[in-house]
């Protein structure tokens, strides 16, 4: 991080420059001013610019801290809530579902709107409901518990998709946002260890889950507070209309949101109701809201996406190729890896957790990968063998039994596909947020989560039918061949995924330049 201090590019002709008004910052054009790649001018120096960029980063911390706290303890929930393992899926669904509800909404939002607020609301939100979900695990209380974390959800989707908006406003494209960004995308495997051991260090006592979680989001809104500067709507050009709210795109926004949650729904209720009509219906209803959403935004003076985006080559492969390796590593390989380790190999919670420590290791290494390597080689390779290393859990997995050891399987299975989503994550999201202007870097980082969230939804229901199918047991969970095959699965979609990266998906060498306009 310190490097950072140093970095000093320059860029010649017409570009444009962050100066303050008042309280807050406003775009303005400038033939002169050279563009740096020093600490924002936002930010008073580079102590204060780490503390806000650790800030941002917390967002990716708190999703996937989320994720993991829960989904090491699975097994203990469904007995404290007394639910059968049919509906486990919701312990995690709720949250993912409510957070695709939210995410693609606050990007914009984020845009058209200061984000500080957001993010120091959010913040509190979550930790309010963090705090009824602690009060909220007992069997009569299953409902509120369900509710409580879907609350969570949404705040969560805000956090993520508010700080893509400040990072990709605050820092224009080059070297010090490529290493801002990755440094963020570690937050998502670290995120995951800490909640796996924060999970497993209080399995004996799971209402303290969510009160210490409740008061770690509680120092991230004090320093969210004190550390993002007050920034004001980007203008993308000193002739362009100063954004505000009445520029949001409603109708978009709730047939998007409405459209994706009837899809996440539908997907996640599938397996436990075994596929009733309803669910299908569901599925049906939302693609439809999507279809009416792509058919408005075609119309609207802005539109939550910018249409320029799908008009970028390769974009829509890039998208695809990232919801194959994100949905083969986050639906079909993480949680069934857990579930194989404490029901098959009798490992406890903690020792799960700990089993997950390559994770945030490997997940740093990834990220700082890709900060030295954008600059040097096409992003699409980055891309390739993050959809490569995808398939290695899978890989390294599909051999094991109850008896083999960790450290000759698991632990580098674990260590290698780690690789995956955070130089997936890291190369794709410079990619996106560089080729659209600066006021809709909200949206445009908002659209890459959705696609993870709808990946991981999408491939958990759909490996999900595919175990039970192979191995059913008879009080309801998949058995070891069914695991199996849900990993023969993943790695399928994750090969899958590198063809078309390595085919269709081009990705230039990141360079020092302005947003696009």
């Amino acid at each position: 991080m310190l490097e950072l201090a140093h970095i000093r590019t320059r860029h010649a002709d017409s570009i444009s420059i962050r100066r303050p008004s008042g309280n807050f910052f406003e775009e303005q054009g400038s033939p002169r001013s050279p563009l740096s790649q020093g600490v924002p001018p936002e930010l008073k120096n580079l102590l204060a610019e780490i503390i806000f960029i650790l800030t941002c980063t917390a967002g990716q911390i708190v999703f996937s801290l989320t994720l993991g706290n829960v989904t090491i303890t699975q097994t203990l929930f469904q007995e404290a809530l007394d639910i059968s393992p049919t509906q486990a899926p919701w312990l995690v669904g709720s949250s993912l579902l409510a957070s695709g509800l939210s995410v693609i909404i606050s990007g914009s939002l984020a845009d058209l709107t200061p984000p500080k607020p957001l993010m120091v609301g959010a913040f509190l939100w979550q930790a309010v409901w963090n705090t009824v979900t602690a009060v909220a695990v007992r069997p009569n209380l299953k409902i509120l518990f369900f509710v409580a974390r879907a609350m969570q959800g949404l705040s969560v989707g805000v956090l993520v998709s508010a700080s893509m908006s400040i990072l990709g406003r605050v820092y224009n494209p080059g070297i010090r946002k490529t290493r801002v960004f990755s440094l963020m995308a570690a937050g998502a495997p670290f995120g995951f260890f800490i909640g796996c051991l924060q999970g497993g260090a209080l399995s004996a006592h799971l209402p303290w889950i969510f009160g210490s979680t409740a008061m770690f989001l509680a120092l991230c809104a004090l320093a969210a507070h004190l550390t993002i500067p007050s920034l004001r709507p980007a203008q993308d050009s000193p002739s362009t209309e100063v954004l505000s709210l009445r520029q949001f795109d409603y109708t978009g926004a709730f047939l998007s949101a409405l459209g994706i949650s009837l899809i996440m729904f539908g997907l996640t209720q599938g397996s436990s109701a075994h596929w009733n009509p309803y669910t299908y219906t569901m599925i049906i209803l939302g693609f439809l809201m999507l279809g009416g959403f792509y058919f408005v935004e075609q119309r609207v003076s802005r539109p939550i996406i910018p249409n320029g985006l799908w008009r970028t080559p390769g974009f829509a492969a890039l998208l695809i190729s990232y919801f194959l390796g994100m949905g083969a590593y986050g639906g079909a390989w993480q949680f069934y890896a857990i579930t194989f380790w404490q029901r098959y190999q009798g490992a406890t919670p903690l020792t799960a957790a700990l089993y997950v420590l390559p994770n945030a290791i490997v997940g740093v290494l990834a990220t700082w990968i890709v900060s030295k390597t954008l600059h040097l080689v096409p992003g699409h390779w980055i891309l390739t063998a993050s959809m490569v290393a995808f398939g290695l859990g899978p890989v390294f997995f599909l051999p094991q039994t109850p008896d083999s050891s960790y450290w000759t399987l698991s632990m580098p299975g674990v260590a290698l596909t780690t690789f995956g989503p955070d130089m997936s994550f890291a190369a794709a999201a410079i990619f996106i947020t560089s080729s659209v202007p600066r006021s809709y870097q909200g949206s445009a980082g908002s659209l890459l989560v959705t696609v993870q969230n709808l990946a991981i939804a999408v491939m958990t229901s759909v490996g999900n039918s595919i175990g039970e199918k192979v191995d059913a047991l008879p009080s309801g969970e998949i058995g070891l061949d069914g695991i199996r095959a849900i990993w023969w699965f993943g790695l399928a979609a994750a090969l899958l995924g590198a063809l078309i990266t390595g085919t269709v998906v081009r990705i230039p060498r990141a360079e020092e330049k302005e947003h696009a306009q």
